[in-house]
């Protein structure tokens, strides 16, 4: 059967056609990586050799040139002869999502991938997900943490070390031990990016302070507060480290006047910011809660609850105050909703728990 030229042609570009739409909807290809592959937090990928990767920098070599990139700012590596599979679940996992990760996951043949890197990518990937997801309430904070902590043992001058260890520290916190999360933390503030050491001081500072080490968290605070720094997410931190010298200071007996600290850095601060303001109602409902002020509380937790939900853990700890809030006031009804959708957003929440 003899085919017509011009009819394959029309093929051919039609089939390029498809390919290069499925490329630009994120689909990617289905073939296994032929290079490595870094991709940077921003800026274009670039595709090359891997000649190093170290708890700080990832190196790959680009005709004959290495271009250096501090591991805080690599988003992904791709291997080459890397299975589509596991390329998906990075890349999956990368935008947050992580229920469709989790079903890509489950795709990967582990005993066929053909290189120590890819298993070990595999292998931080099955703790990577199961922590993100227990953090949010919806697996075993003690199970996901025995996975990273066996991960760790065999990778600690990975690139992805950081990201690993300020999860344990989450875990340890969801698990009820805030005084383990205090040493997970400290690998992420020995990093040498200040935004990292900042960032992992800061937490350091809430797990003391969870633990009841009120000294030696108002130290942690004071020492991120009177760094020098300039990028927007250390200047974010040391807000946030404001916030834990506040709330030492209440608990020494300055509660009035850190009611009223907190509610000028409400009025100043740039409301957009979630993970900043979620601290700051939460912290206010706290205190306010604590004075016998209970309305003003409810008002605070319920901007938690309303405003930024997307902020699983003092979402989740805002519905368990108001649960109790509304109980101490009368409101059963609103009480049970409180409960309710806690429990259902945050099936396995330490808050669901109490």
């Amino acid at each position: 059967m003899m085919i017509h030229r011009s009819y394959l042609l029309r093929t051919s570009r039609f089939s390029t056609l498809v390919g290069l739409v499925f490329l630009s909807i994120g689909f990617g290809p289905l073939e296994a990586q032929e290079r490595d592959r870094v991709f940077p937090i921003k800026g274009a990928a670039v595709t090359g050799k891997i000649v190093e990767k170290s708890r700080d920098r990832v190196v790959i070599e680009v005709r004959g040139n290495n271009q250096n990139f501090p591991s805080n700012e690599v988003l992904r590596v791709l291997y080459e002869g890397e299975p589509p599979t596991l390329s998906r679940t990075k890349d999956l996992v990368a935008q947050g999502q992580l229920e469709q990760a989790v079903e890509e996951f489950k795709k990967i043949d582990a005993a066929s991938l053909p290189s120590e890197d890819m298993k070990q990518d595999y292998q931080f990937l099955r703790g990577y997900i199961a922590g993100t997801l227990a953090i949010k309430g919806k697996g075993d904070p003690k199970n996901a943490l025995g996975l990273m902590t066996n991960w760790v043992k065999d990778n600690a001058q990975s690139y992805q070390f950081y990201p690993a260890a300020e999860l344990m520290g989450d875990l340890a916190v969801a698990a009820g031990t805030p005084d383990q999360a205090a040493k997970y933390y400290g690998g992420l503030a020995a990093a040498p990016f200040p935004e990292l050491k900042t960032k992992g001081s800061f937490l350091q500072g809430k797990a003391l302070m969870a633990s009841k080490q009120n000294s030696d968290a108002k130290s942690k605070f004071q020492a991120v507060l009177e760094a020098k720094l300039s990028d927007v997410v250390s200047l974010k931190y040391q807000k946030m480290a404001k916030i834990g010298i506040i709330q030492c200071d209440a608990l020494e007996g300055k509660a009035t006047e850190a009611i009223g600290e907190l509610e000028k850095m409400v009025d100043e601060g740039d409301s957009t910011d979630g993970e900043l303001f979620a601290e700051l109602y939460n912290t206010l409902g706290s205190m306010l809660s604590a004075a016998g002020r209970n309305e003003e509380a409810v008002l605070s937790y319920l901007k938690t609850d309303l405003l930024y939900g997307a902020q699983s853990e003092p979402h989740a700890e805002a519905l368990y105050r108001l649960a109790q809030l509304w109980t101490k006031m009368g409101s059963a009804q609103r009480a049970a909703d409180a409960k309710q959708k806690l429990e259902k957003l945050y099936p396995t929440s330490a808050w669901v728990r109490k």
